[in-house]
């Protein structure tokens, strides 16, 4: 499954994203003391709220806690807008090579806004976090993936590079 963009009359879930993985991209404190982070735009195509997101974690060096959080977005001049909401998870070596889950909390979306997330681990640790086949060109065509650094705190979007990642949105 590429693209789990779907929706279910059953159970009112509508699932987002891309779980195709290839690379990876890691996030943390690195040797030299530099702090990496990530994250991904997306948008909803129902109006809702957002139970959850997952990433699929590589490889985890250490202990580590992981912070997802979500903003509003503006895709037109790439600028973060108010965070909806964040969650905090604590990661070690036995969550490697699985989808890890945020627990979003009923974030409301809005189907005619964009949204954004940006995950960074402290305490050491690192974390790699999957990344969707470079052999796909734009495999999440409603989003583009970010990265940062301490250096670079305001980063780089990627158009044609995705995290690899799954968000549901329950709606009525």
């Amino acid at each position: 499954m590429k693209n789990p963009s779907t929706f279910s009359a059953n159970s009112h879930i509508a699932v987002i994203g891309n779980t195709q993985t290839g690379h990876h991209y890691w996030i943390g404190r690195c040797a030299d003391g530099s702090e990496h982070y990530a994250g991904q735009t997306f948008k909803s195509y129902k109006a809702g709220q957002l139970k959850n997101i997952r990433i699929f974690a590589e490889m985890i060096v250490g202990k580590t806690d992981a912070l997802l959080s979500v903003f509003e977005f503006d895709p037109d001049t790439r600028e973060w807008k108010e965070k909806k909401g964040e969650c905090v998870l604590s990661l070690d070596k036995t969550y490697e090579k699985q989808w890890v889950s945020f627990d979003m909390q009923n974030i409301p979306v809005d189907n005619r806004k964009h949204y954004a997330f940006k995950i960074s681990c402290n305490h050491g640790g690192m974390m790699a976090i999957g990344e969707c086949s470079w052999k796909q060109q734009d495999p999440y065509p409603d989003g583009e993936e970010w990265i940062a650094s301490s250096i670079n705190p305001k980063g780089k979007f990627h158009r044609n590079f995705d995290l690899s990642f799954v968000a549901e949105i329950a709606y009525n």
